[in-house]
């Protein structure tokens, strides 16, 4: 700094002295050994990656469990080992990964990541598999959803048609009601093609404490007693909801027609088809559901008071049908 107090010329000087003092330090050596060239060239290029880079649930009922598949692959030039795998949470799980796994160079290898949610709402979680690749960590985070499951119930318990008449057709009413949560049904099925479901769009989603009406209907075969096992699936907690649909018989026809012909002396004949007519002449339908290896068939399918002609064709290995045996008729009092 200069202050000048008067008129003149001041000269000064400014001296700046700097001591370097030279640090002595000392370094201890490492435990392990330095890495070879080659293997340190071995580990860069190790590296395990994944097919995914998270995973997403979605819903998943309370108390039910969703599987899904990820692969990982070591995209690296040499073997690597999968040391150690983990999830985080007690609602995911690992299952098909025995440890340790090695992975040659370009393998994969596929496992299964399991969702089991124990209480509704949003859970998250994480998997941390551990490789020797560098002591790589993979880490694939996971996301689902617990849902409260419903219930479906079908009412009433049993469908029964009671006694039906042969020829005649019935129809039954029952509903679905949802209960603890709604209810996805998507898709029925019946055991038996003699009733037929109906009055229901599906897929159809129940909320919860409402119902939705179906109808069955019976069309009475040429037998005693029929039965069916109405079956409901759905997301509920009891699917599949299934039913049982009951009907006894009555006004059975009490003939028969007992048919019987020489077999056919061609080497590559398999079987016969029984047709029957209501005119001589025909036309005929074909009344055997299967090929008949026998030279006998029972005809019960007939109502009291009607007149039928049958004739029968030999069938070969290639399905190929001869033409029409000679007619007979049977007439029924």
């Amino acid at each position: 700094m200069f202050l000048p107090q008067c008129i003149s010329q001041t000269r000064s000087s400014l001296v700046v002295c700097i001591t370097i003092l030279a640090v002595s330090i000392a370094v201890a050596q490492a435990e392990n050994m330095p890495a070879k060239k080659s293997d340190s060239h071995a580990a860069r290029n190790q590296q395990l990656i994944c097919d995914v880079v998270g995973l997403q649930f979605g819903e998943v009922a309370v108390g039910r469990a969703i599987s899904k598949l990820v692969t990982i692959t070591n995209i690296g030039g040499t073997s690597l080992t999968v040391l150690s795998a983990a999830s985080t949470g007690t609602e995911f799980g690992l299952n098909g990964l025995d440890l340790p796994l090695t992975l040659a160079a370009g393998e994969s290898f596929t496992f299964g990541v399991t969702f089991a949610p124990q209480r509704s709402g949003p859970e998250y979680g994480r998997i941390s598999i551990v490789s020797d690749a560098l002591k790589q960590t993979l880490t694939i985070p996971l996301a689902g959803t617990g849902r409260e499951a419903g219930q479906l119930r079908v009412t009433p318990a049993v469908i029964d048609f009671g006694e039906a008449s042969v020829g005649s057709t019935g129809t039954q009413r029952g509903q679905l009601t949802a209960s603890g949560a709604d209810v996805t049904v998507s898709s029925a099925t019946i055991s038996s093609e003699n009733f037929q479901l109906g009055g229901l769009s599906l897929p159809v989603t129940i909320p919860a404490g409402h119902s939705v009406p179906f109808t069955v209907t019976f069309v009475p075969p040429d037998s005693r007693t029929s039965s069916a096992t109405l079956s409901f699936a759905s997301n509920a907690e009891n699917s599949p909801t299934e039913q049982p649909v009951t009907a006894s018989l009555v006004g059975l026809p009490q003939h028969e027609v007992q048919l019987s012909w020489k077999a056919s002396k061609s080497k590559h004949v398999v079987g016969y088809n029984v047709y029957r007519g209501n005119r001589s002449g025909g036309p005929y339908q074909k009344i055997n559901r299967g090929l008949d290896q026998s030279t006998n068939y029972t005809d019960d399918h007939i109502m009291a008071g009607c007149k039928y002609y049958y004739v029968v064709r030999a069938v070969n290995s290639k399905g190929q049908e001869s033409k029409y045996s000679k007619q007979v008729q049977a007439v029924i009092p």
